[in-house]
């Protein structure tokens, strides 16, 4: 598809998909939804760190010396972020129950943190994301483990996305992200093992709820 028909696509679609009232309030209040969401989230997160969490025994991080790729990092979650974007703004249907299901992992992953208060592994090397590092003001965030955020939107980008070549790019990307993220030792294997499960289980819930309120999947 040139960017003429990318364009065309994109336009005729969010015009039809904008000519439903029910639509139009379905997607501020999804948006509203996750921006109160993520605020929790961020004071949340300055909370949990002033708390006292285990130390976990973890033999695969035993293996491995830890490396900083905190760059490689950055760039697969930004960048993977940007190639969602683009791919599913023609498909508004998509980008309606990505707000949903990140809300629903936003919340589930305050839940699992306050649950499962955890102290960042044994020999870490700080993982600083500057856009959360300003959103923040500035704290160092070490604590926020159970479960791995970086590993968990990479999932649901790939969960969102249409069928095709890009999501067997993005699930390659899941498995490197995670590996990164136990190599600089930032988390322990069980977060980034867990990620996916509960990404699952939040977009299952989404798309069952929609269901049953007889939204439909707008895929």
């Amino acid at each position: 598809m040139n960017l003429r028909n990318y364009k065309e696509s994109v336009r005729h679609r969010w015009s039809d998909f904008w000519s439903s009232s029910g639509r139009r309030i379905e997607f501020f209040f999804s948006a509203a939804l996750l921006t109160v969401v993520m605020l929790s989230k961020l004071r949340f997160l300055q909370y949990n760190e002033t708390r006292v969490g285990r130390i976990l025994r973890d033999p695969l991080l035993n293996l491995l010396t830890p490396v900083d790729l905190s760059p490689l990092i950055f760039f697969l979650i930004y960048l993977g972020l940007i190639c969602t974007i683009i791919v599913i703004l023609p498909h508004p249907g998509r980008i309606l129950i990505g707000l949903q299901v990140y809300a629903v992992y936003a919340a589930l992953r305050m839940v699992s943190m306050y649950i499962v208060p955890l102290e960042a592994p044994e020999g870490f090397i700080p993982l600083t994301d500057p856009l959360m590092s300003w959103a923040s003001t500035g704290n160092q965030l070490n604590k926020d483990l159970f479960f791995s955020g970086h590993t968990a939107t990479m999932f649901i980008c790939y969960l969102i996305l249409p069928p095709g070549r890009w999501r067997s790019v993005f699930l390659a990307g899941v498995f490197v992200m995670a590996a990164c993220l136990v190599i600089q030792r930032v988390h322990y294997t069980i977060d980034v093992v867990a990620a996916p499960f509960f990404c699952f289980g939040a977009y299952a819930f989404v798309l069952r709820v929609r269901k049953t309120a007889g939204f439909g999947a707008h895929f």
